[in-house]
């Protein structure tokens, strides 16, 4: 190494930051000392780049590659997809960091017989004290400390809807930054539930066909939302009993009246910051998703949130560290996230597991799409239960095409019989996910979760996996507007999705050096992806692909 550059690395020695007690594994070293060359570059040099792009498979261990930026930097923003993500970093890295969530996961202390949550406890009623509550004590410890840790749509929330001086730190890390792009569609998506547009509007609001013509409908309705956002507060503070005082009042748990009150409040409130940003927001392109079913929810989504990903990175902090298992070309990347190719620095690390660990067993039913699908979901229930049977003892995953062919499946295998039927844990939401990680696990026996929206993160090592079933390519719902007018914008990024969707599902199964696990894909699709998209693949998912495929064709020549 040149001598003035090995000084330099000297000075940014990641490695003596390595969180205590765990070793570096050689991958986590290679890419720890590839960052540190990168940093003391950066600080030699203002014109160097100062995002770095950390690609590596699930089960190197980049949590903990994360933590010794971190500790290093001495002043980061951490941030995970997740809040069982969230949960993940406490539980193994504990007192290094500091962790706040959103005030619904809190209670207020100040009513310890009712659970009462702090987004409607004392401090949030008429005259409330400023008091220091679980949620206040998180957010100023996260504020103050070395590593303030949340997950991205909070700090996202925090930053432009709450008005919160987040000041400018060192470091800035988003994990699992694949999410970033939905995370802030979802973050600036203005959304009407018909409970809210009936208390707001009076009923339903009216299927318009353009942005533009619901912008013009929220400018009439502004002032009059705002009236209704006072006329809530004074409704809560004719709540009060004649003749007591707002201070006896306080002591009181809030009824359920108030309750319902304050939540209306907050959603309100939330509703008009995005409703006045739409309205403002001429310049950008935005998508109207309005199912046609009664009782539909309204959303108002922007095509791109290029300019606001640009501003996330380029305010929170000098320097940007974005990890993933699989991220797709720096140049696209660099695309959705408003920055020049050459402001962005990547680093990749291939998978240290040997293929017989982490192993692909290509089993095709056909070509499974929404025309098919019907016709083709009877060999795939038969193929998922035969899978079942050679796996009699050992826990799994069934990765379903949606939540609707979720139903269908766990109503196909449970008719099978009775034992069968005992194994399935079927997670029917994204809420529910964590009640039934957490029964998966502690269950003795060998069950098997079921669901659309497992494919990542979920840590489930050892013989909490031992194997998955991929019923279907995961390719984005072009059903759904935005995505149509998201592929018709750039047809590259569908593409990218969908490589991205599958790599995450596929590292569901190997978490580390002695894990093992087999993924099951039985879309005929399959094929046609690899045939026209390999090369947006990383190595080391193809490796696995390339021994599935001789497997599956042993007297073609296969080039994936």
């Amino acid at each position: 190494m040149i001598p003035f550059l090995a000084a330099l690395t000297d000075r940014v020695d990641l490695l003596a930051h390595f969180p205590p007690g765990f070793t570096p594994r050689p991958e986590q070293a290679r890419l720890l000392a590839s960052l540190a060359d990168a940093i003391a570059e950066a600080l030699d040099d203002p014109a160097a780049p100062r995002v770095f792009v950390v690609e590596a498979p699930p089960g190197v261990g980049k949590s903990h590659i994360a933590m010794a930026l971190a500790r290093w930097s001495g002043d980061a923003y951490l941030l995970t997809s997740q809040k069982l993500l969230q949960d993940q970093y406490e539980r193994e890295f504990g007192s290094d960091l500091q962790l706040v969530k959103g005030r619904d996961n809190y209670r207020c202390e100040r009513y310890p017989e009712v659970p009462v949550p702090t987004s409607r406890g004392m401090c949030r009623r008429p005259r409330g004290p400023l008091c220091q509550c679980p949620y206040a004590r998180a957010k100023a410890a996260a504020l103050g400390g070395p590593v303030f840790c949340t997950n991205t749509a909070y700090f996202a929330t925090l930053r432009y809807w709450r008005a919160e001086q987040l000041r400018k730190r060192r470091l800035l890390i988003i994990d699992e930054a694949h999410n970033l792009e939905a995370q802030l569609v979802n973050v600036f998506t203005v959304a009407f539930p018909p409970g809210e547009t009936k208390a707001w509007f009076g009923g339903p609001l009216p299927r318009l066909e353009t942005a533009e013509e619901y912008r013009s409908l929220m400018r009439e309705h502004l002032e009059r939302l705002e009236g209704q956002l006072e006329s809530l507060d004074r409704a809560l503070e004719g709540l009060r009993p004649p003749g007591v005082s707002p201070e006896s009042v306080l002591t009181m748990p809030p009824s359920r009246a108030e309750q319902e009150l304050l939540a209306e409040r907050e959603i309100l409130e939330a509703a008009l910051a995005r409703i006045r940003y739409f309205v403002d927001a001429e310049d950008r392109e935005w998508i109207v998703r309005y199912p046609p079913e009664p009782g539909a929810t309204l959303e108002l989504v922007p095509l791109t949130v290029t300019s606001m990903a640009r501003e996330l990175l380029s305010e929170s902090a000098d320097f940007v560290v974005l990890s993933s298992a699989y991220l797709g070309h720096r140049s696209a990347l660099a695309e959705c996230v408003g920055l020049e190719e050459a402001a962005v620095r990547s680093f990749a690390s291939d998978s240290p597991f040997p293929l017989a660990q982490r192993r692909i067993d290509y089993r095709p039913v056909g070509a499974l799409s929404k025309t098919t699908l019907a016709r083709l979901e009877p060999a795939l229930f038969t193929e998922v239960a035969k899978i079942l049977d050679g796996h009699p003892r050992e826990k799994g995953l069934i990765h379903a095409p949606s939540y609707a062919a979720g139903r269908r499946l766990v109503a196909d295998l449970a008719a099978r019989g009775p034992a069968l039927a005992r194994r399935l844990i079927w997670v029917e939401s994204t809420e529910a996910k964590a009640r039934a990680l957490e029964v998966h696990r502690t269950s003795p026996a060998p069950t098997v979760l079921v669901s659309p929206s497992l494919r990542e993160g979920v840590d489930l090592p050892d013989d909490f996996l031992r194997f998955q079933v991929m019923t279907k390519v995961p390719y984005p719902d072009l059903g759904d507007p935005w995505t149509a007018a998201r592929q018709a914008r750039d047809p590259r990024w569908y593409a990218l999705e969908t490589a991205k969707a599958l790599v995450q599902a596929y590292g569901r199964s190997c978490r580390h050096a002695d894990d093992y696990g087999v993924t099951y894909i039985l879309d005929g699709q399959f094929e046609r992806f690899l045939a026209h998209y390999r090369a947006l693949l990383p190595p080391w998912f193809l490796d696995a692909v390339r021994a599935a495929m001789r497997v599956h064709h042993p007297d073609a020549s296969l080039e994936c």
